[in-house]
């Protein structure tokens, strides 16, 4: 099965989330958790295997007007009052489990009303179960740390 999360730096915070996949075939992440810029490798190493262990397949459509508010709680969890001051400086980076093999895909900010856009040719596939390992890449795509180094 394939497991899926999302990572955000965005107004000095880290915000990591599961990515569920709706009985429709759409992505929705939720529950998003938030750590300072500079919080230790192992606490984000911890939100990232908790965000891919919550991500299901299958989950329930959300109704039109959840689908309005589901991004609240991102906006909450960077502590900012909308989606335009959200997108204003954000950075983010998509996880994705299958079998032994991680893809971390960054994205480029094409601002408020365009969202982002895959940055294909720096995708980093990893083949690891240790999700130290992962923090590091991932905060290294995030700009938060220097370049992780492949092995």
């Amino acid at each position: 099965m394939q497991q899926s999360a999302v990572a955000y730096f965005t107004n000095g915070r880290i915000i990591i989330a599961p990515v569920s996949r709706t009985v429709s075939g759409d992505n929705i992440a939720t529950d998003p958790k938030w750590f300072g810029k500079s919080a230790k490798k192992t606490v984000i190493a911890q939100a990232i295997g908790e965000g891919l262990a919550a991500s299901r397949a299958d989950v329930p459509d959300p109704t039109s007007e959840e689908w309005k508010r589901q991004f609240i709680p991102f906006q909450d969890a960077a502590a900012v009052k909308n989606f335009k001051t959200f997108m204003r400086d954000a950075r983010r980076v998509d996880i994705e489990r299958t079998d032994d093999a991680v893809t971390l895909t960054p994205f480029d900010n094409l601002g408020p009303n365009n969202g982002f856009e895959a940055r294909e040719s720096d995708i980093v596939t990893l083949v690891t179960e240790d999700t130290e390992t992962l923090a590091v890449h991932v905060l290294a795509l995030l700009g938060l740390r220097p370049p992780a180094m492949s092995g």
